[in-house]
């Protein structure tokens, strides 16, 4: 019974117009995520989440790529159909001057011997020549995403972002990356665009 009786609670301030509880994201803020526009659509979603996480290729790595392209597609072209039947050559040849031998036959060994050599001789010139693939140029192994973006596509994208400023925030580190723009990002800019404008089509519908 000696126990002061609890203080009175001061009673509850309502938020005045314009402020915000802590830790919601203030409405002026920058772009993102979660703080997603009225118009948001699951294609637009899906565009602005593929435009933020661009992930530029650098000139080393596109190069890398195309070049094992290359060699895998001259490896394609040095194994081909000849060369298979080349080697199928080799155990009936083998077969030939074995059945020679045991014959007794020398023409049949000679014949088996000789044609042996020569599938031996022609396969090891298929195999080891530099196919057509392997002297085209770089740039044709190139995939289109990873060309270089040319005059057309850079005013494309900078008249892109002149109409929509969350784009220009996006794009702006672009131009500082170490990675050069090419026709993949563009395009994806370009989608990313389509998709706010066909969203704030249907809401306004």
């Amino acid at each position: 019974m000696n126990q002061r009786p609890p203080a009175p609670q001061p009673p509850a301030t309502p938020l005045r117009q314009g402020t915000s509880r802590p830790g919601l994201p203030q409405g002026g803020g920058g772009f993102s995520l979660y703080n997603l526009p009225v118009t948001e659509t699951a294609t637009s979603l899906n565009a602005r989440r593929a435009v933020m996480s661009r992930k530029g290729i650098s000139a080393e790595e596109a190069g890398a790529r195309a070049r094992e392209r290359r060699r895998q597609a001259g490896k394609i072209q040095r194994f081909d159909r000849m060369a298979i039947l080349l080697a199928l050559m080799l155990p009936f040849t083998g077969a030939l001057a074995w059945r020679g031998s045991t014959a007794g036959s020398i023409p049949m060994l000679l014949a088996g011997y000789i044609l042996s050599g020569l599938a031996v001789a022609g396969l090891i010139a298929r195999l080891t020549r530099t196919p057509e693939a392997a002297r085209a140029p770089l740039e044709q192994y190139y995939l289109p995403d990873e060309q270089l973006a040319n005059a057309e596509d850079i005013t494309l994208l900078r008249r892109l972002a002149l109409e929509d400023r969350e784009l220009d925030a996006v794009t702006a580190a672009w131009w500082r990356s170490s990675a050069p723009i090419r026709k993949g990002d563009v395009a994806l800019a370009v989608a990313f665009h389509a998709a706010k404008r066909d969203g704030s089509g249907l809401k306004k519908s």
